[in-house]
């Protein structure tokens, strides 16, 4: 009696003998009659994987554009430094950034899960232009302070800082100054956004520079010849116990303030900080240390105008990210006709 084929087995095995026909012809390699410059090593399993990255150009092809942020605000994005601006309804602004490439990062945050309630808020991308990194700085910081958009970290209203001055008996002491009191050239030691901040710095600087807590005024004395808590743990070179002079201690606490001493704005008037990088020329306009606005071939007219009302000030944002560069040399400054 003839034997009875079973059919679903045999085709079970016929799928198996035509996947591994065309797993092979897809992977060389693992044939037996593969070049030797394609075969595995004797002995090593070798195990196809499917998960390779893509190239970039292949995930931007294939990213999925969010259908209700307007498209034309994406498809604008240069591979460019800049600034954006995330706006959602009624074109409220949403989120400020910077990146060295403008369309990266934006597209990166648009497929970022984390950024998902960010991205479903949003309606439009806004980018604005920069020929470098400095004016990217700049004006994120002045969008940040101007926008206050709703998923930055809130900046604090710099409009009252603090700073260490010595007084009449040479003790250092956090001072309140105004923005205009720091422009006006008074020697100052350090601009801090806070009370605590101008403390702890200057905690550090006694620690750091082995000065006297009694001497400076941060600890008070219960006697004569008492040591401070520094003396007592070999910090303090001993101006409380008499061990130092007063004029020597005097003399290393005004070298260490010297650190944090605020530069006075080298010149007459407002400067320009020229910026230029692939075809594109800007020119910062700086007065007092605060970024006023950039000139180039399509804006020709500056952020903040010359009324009293708005007459330069002392910014601390501006100073931060000008000062650095400026002693080491690295900026070029041109005069900007007032």
């Amino acid at each position: 009696m003839p034997q009875i084929m079973n059919f679903p087995s045999y085709r079970h095995s016929l799928n198996r003998m035509f996947a591994s026909h065309l797993l092979g012809a897809a992977t060389p390699g693992l044939m037996p009659g593969a070049p030797a410059a394609t075969r595995p090593p004797q002995g090593e399993r070798t195990i196809a994987t499917f998960n390779a990255a893509q190239p970039a150009a292949h995930r931007a092809a294939t990213f999925s554009y969010p259908i209700h942020i307007e498209r034309a605000g994406i498809d604008s994005l240069p591979q460019a430094c800049g600034v954006y601006v995330l706006r959602g309804a009624n074109d409220m602004p949403l989120y400020v950034g910077r990146s060295l490439n403008l369309r990266g990062r934006v597209l990166a945050q648009l497929n970022s899960h984390d950024e998902q309630m960010l991205v479903r808020q949003t309606r439009r991308v806004e980018h604005h232009r920069c020929a470098g990194e400095l004016g990217a700085e700049l004006l994120e910081a002045q969008m940040l302070r101007e926008l206050r958009p709703l998923h930055n970290k809130k900046t604090r209203d710099k409009r009252c800082l603090f700073t260490l001055r010595l007084d009449a008996e040479g003790r250092p002491g956090v001072t309140r100054v105004s923005e205009h009191e720091v422009a006006a050239k008074h020697p100052l030691f350090g601009v801090f956004a806070s009370e605590r901040a101008a403390q702890e710095a200057l905690h550090q600087l006694v620690a750091q520079h082995g000065l006297c807590s009694f001497v400076t005024g941060l600890e008070t004395s219960t006697g004569e010849g008492m040591a401070c808590f520094g003396r007592q743990i070999r910090r303090c070179r001993g101006a409380c116990t008499g061990e130092e002079s007063h004029h020597e201690h005097q003399l290393r606490l005004t070298q260490a303030l010297e650190e944090l001493r605020i530069v006075a704005w080298p010149f007459a008037g407002r400067m320009g900080i020229v910026e230029h990088n692939d075809g594109v020329r800007q020119v910062h306009v700086i007065d007092q240390w605060r970024y006023l606005g950039t000139l180039d071939s399509e804006r020709r007219q500056l952020t903040m105008t010359g009324s009293p009302k708005n007459r330069p000030g002392f910014d601390l944002d501006s100073y931060k990210i000008i000062i650095h560069p400026h002693l080491l040399g690295q900026l070029e400054w041109t005069p900007v006709p007032a």
